[in-house]
């Protein structure tokens, strides 16, 4: 067992202890490093001024074989353990700048300058993928999506997306290339066969490489916070609400990367980031990628995971009405043995779960839907991208025949309505004995009584969930 971090900075390796370890990555690097182009501002994740590249060898998914942009701000030094680094300092290669950053300058895509690290990080990352994909050009859209976890407070958004577009891809070189060497792979493999635990009385920081080993440490520190990758946690943090002095990261735990497809079983682990699913569920669920695309920033969803979303039991979270309308179940390893907990009977109150001490959720699973069903996502929030919503909501509706006049099954889930996400039982009910759109719409609304708050009034919320109930009958019922 390790009693260090390892992670390699810019090429260099770092081994850090205590004190290093449990400061936030962007203070670190700021402050212990002086690499003061990584910018602090929200320190909340929204604004991607923070952002770093980060590559993660471990595991070899869809997304994972890139350096991709993350915030640094809500990020755990601990967390970055085993991972490769890449700061807007370093990609100056001795007197020449970086293709982005030449593109930035030749565009006037900087203003203030606060925010232009931030962008140049995230262009980079979408540069790299780019040139693991042997294309050519970056377009419009490219530039945009990429970008969606950057603001900048001049408004200046126009110059940056034209030195986005400018960006002579032939000329780039990949930061893999550079920074990324066999022999800082071959190390960084050895320092994710081990665990990790240090404990310096302020700071108590465990990484354990199996699940056993992760159950006997919360029966002996039951008050440990489990992180998954921390991008709530990192806020409250921030925001002093909360100190992680305790915590247990599951990021050296190898079987907790698995998603899969079984005989239409769909298995994901606490590890799945929420890149990572998107590409996996792209062919299998196509309507799910596309909600997914609108749920928070590429920074927020190369680090964030799945699991984490659902284990955080917000009543406003955007994962856990699409899983409860795909029927999903959760399931959790304690000192007792295993369980498995369908995803209706998981949210007790406002956040509260099902969850009891010691006990992590190591899985969720669902099946696939049928051929002969219908299924759609929807979510309503003030701005289009990296904005919370104000509701969400998702209907999975098995047909009883081909000419989709009855219902054999249907689940309905809402988010932002209650204190926790919601299913609609008596309206589901209702549909199934008599498939009436207005009788349901009926249903529907006496089955929820939101709150007014900033996002929406209680008016508004009723108003939402009846169009998203009739604009998906009007969709699927041809």
């Amino acid at each position: 067992m390790r009693n260090k971090i390892v992670f390699y900075l810019n090429g260099t390796r770092k081994e850090l202890g205590a004190t290093q370890a449990s400061m936030m990555l962007a203070d670190y690097l700021r402050y212990d490093q002086s690499l003061t182009g990584t910018k602090i501002v929200c320190a909340e994740g929204d604004c991607g001024a923070c952002s770093v590249l980060r590559y993660f060898p471990h595991i070899k998914g869809v997304d994972n074989d890139n350096y991709l942009p993350v915030n640094s701000c809500i990020t755990l030094v601990s967390q970055l353990d085993g991972s490769s680094l890449v700061t807007v300092d370093a990609l100056k290669n001795k007197d020449q700048l970086h293709e982005v950053q030449k593109a930035m300058v030749s565009c006037h895509g900087s203003q203030c300058g606060f925010c232009t690290p931030g962008f140049v990080i995230a262009l980079t990352g979408l540069v790299e993928e780019k040139l693991s994909r042997h294309e050519k050009k970056i377009t419009t859209c490219e530039a945009k999506n990429s970008m969606t976890g950057n603001l900048c407070r001049c408004t200046g958004y126009k110059p940056i997306i034209e030195a986005a577009e400018s960006i002579d891809l032939s000329q780039c070189e990949s930061i893999k290339k550079r920074f990324y060497s066999e022999q800082q792979e071959v190390d960084l493999l050895r320092v994710f066969s081990e665990s990790v635990e240090i404990n310096s009385g302020d700071f108590h920081f465990f990484a354990p490489k199996t699940l056993t080993d992760a159950i006997e440490f919360l029966k002996v520190y039951p008050d440990t916070r489990i992180l998954g990758s921390g991008t709530d946690l990192g806020v409250v943090h921030n925001k002093r609400k909360t100190k992680l002095t305790k915590v247990m990261s599951l990021h050296l735990i190898t079987k907790l990367y698995d998603v899969s497809e079984d005989q239409g079983v769909v298995t994901v682990g606490a590890r799945v980031t929420h890149t990572e699913f998107r590409h996996f569920i792209k062919k299998r669920i196509p309507d799910f990628s596309k909600y997914l695309d609108i749920f928070a920033s590429p920074q927020i969803k190369n680090l964030g995971t799945i699991v984490g979303n659902i284990a955080n039991a917000s009543p406003i979270g955007d994962t856990p009405p699409a899983f409860l309308a795909l029927r999903a179940e959760v399931v959790i390893l304690g000192h007792k043995g295993e369980r498995i907990v369908p995803m209706d009977k998981f949210f007790l109150a406002y956040r509260k779960t099902t969850l009891i001490h010691g006990e992590i959720i190591t899985h969720i699973r669902f099946n696939l839907p049928e051929k002969n069903s219908s299924i759609k996502f929807y979510k309503y929030s003030n701005r289009k991208d990296l904005d919370i919503s104000a509701v969400n909501f998702a209907i999975h509706v098995d047909w009883d025949g081909n000419d989709k006049k009855k219902i054999k099954d249907i689940t309905i889930a809402a988010g932002g309505v209650a204190a926790t996400p919601l299913r609609f039982i008596k309206t589901e009910e209702a549909l199934k004995k008599n498939f009436n759109i207005d009788e349901g719409v009926k249903e529907l609304h006496g089955e929820f009584k939101p709150l007014s708050d900033l996002r929406a009034s209680s008016a508004y919320r009723h108003v939402l969930l009846e169009n998203y109930f009739r604009k998906f009958f009007s969709e699927v019922s041809v």
